[in-house]
């Protein structure tokens, strides 16, 4: 079924996906609640010292936070868990080193929040062979070394279906942050999904070059509607908020948002948002790592109900039944596999 709110309220309000990864590998054999696989494995662990490293502010309201409140879930699930402050924006040049200073400091898992750190977190790991390193969005894995990839084309894929459902001048944007390969993909599939809905829309897609510049996606917005676009869909991190403020001031715009329910964003206008459960990714490896189970790859979809749909129930308009039927059974093809977003 299309995520609902309520399954959804752990996560943030506000948001974005992806806006901190970088191009990623797909696991040769995809997981659902274990690793993909699951020879080997490490030694169990009696407690965890957790250290993370985001891309970003952990207060953007968007995907860093969303990062630091998954390791916050952590501790609150797992007892006798324990955290050092996150490791915010360090530099991609200065990873390792904000890596090793977590594993010194009595680290024994350590999440690295975007997929670029993906090397750095390869090259830490041969240092510290008692640390466990997990990337999110990453392709290597080693015996202390795992990735959490997250199949959020098959979300985004069905965001794009509520567009081009919804769209009354048949012209939809995506604004981005940075023009990285994974947010690239994600607009790709919510392209697939406009024209699914709508085969004649046009769907133009815009990069801000940053996740923090509110003022900038704002006036890029504001272009794209003055333009003739009427659905607005960001993966710019807390730039999305400057998307919301252009949905906000113009008339019959509209906007879907991502990685989390963000209602409070350009409310009465906001359609939905694709949505990326990663508190519940984080905490089933931080489990396999306490297990000593952390070997191979962690993959999740839609199957995983790790990824989905919300729909927004303060949008001033409807969103027609029919076209949610649609988007469900759309929803139910991917997990069949009768459909590639």
């Amino acid at each position: 079924m299309i995520a609902s709110r309520r399954r959804f309220c752990a996560l943030l309000s506000l948001s974005l996906v992806f806006a901190g990864c970088s191009q990623q590998e797909a696991p040769k054999e995809a997981a659902t609640n274990t690793p993909a696989a699951t020879t080997g494995g490490g030694a169990t662990l009696d407690k965890l010292t957790i250290g993370l490293i985001t891309p970003g502010k952990i207060n953007d309201k968007g995907w860093s936070q969303l990062a630091n409140d998954s390791v916050e879930k952590i501790k609150g699930e797992i007892a006798g868990t324990e955290t050092v402050p996150a490791i915010e924006d360090p530099g991609q040049a200065n990873v390792a080193g904000a890596a090793r200073d977590l594993a010194k400091k009595g680290c024994n898992l350590i999440f690295f929040h975007a997929s670029e750190y993906d090397d750095a977190a390869a090259t830490v790991a041969k240092e510290f062979p008692k640390t466990y390193f997990v990337v999110v969005g990453g392709r290597t894995t080693a015996p202390n070394l795992t990735p959490i990839q997250f199949k959020a084309g098959e979300a985004t894929y069905l965001a794009g279906m509520l567009a081009g459902g919804m769209t009354k001048t048949g012209k939809v944007a995506c604004v981005g942050g940075s023009e990285i390969p994974i947010v690239k993909e994600a607009f790709a599939s919510f392209e697939k999904g406009v024209k699914a809905a709508k085969a004649d829309a046009e769907v133009k897609i815009v990069f801000t070059g940053s996740g923090d510049d509110i003022a900038k996606a704002k006036q890029q917005t504001q272009a794209l509607l003055d333009g003739g676009v009427d659905v607005v869909h960001h993966n710019a991190n807390a730039a999305g908020q400057g998307v919301a403020q252009a949905v906000t001031d113009k008339a019959d715009a509209m906007f879907i948002g991502a990685n989390a329910p963000q209602d409070d964003l350009a409310t009465p206008k906001n359609l939905g948002s694709f949505l990326v459960d990663a508190q519940a990714a984080y905490l089933l490896a931080a489990k396999a790592v306490k297990e000593g189970k952390a070997t191979g790859a962690f993959s999740y979809g839609l199957k995983d109900k790790v990824v989905g749909l919300h729909y927004n129930d303060k949008f001033a308009g409807k969103v027609p039944d029919e076209l949610k039927a649609k988007i469900a059974a759309a929803e139910a093809d991917i997990v069949a596999g009768k459909v590639t977003p």
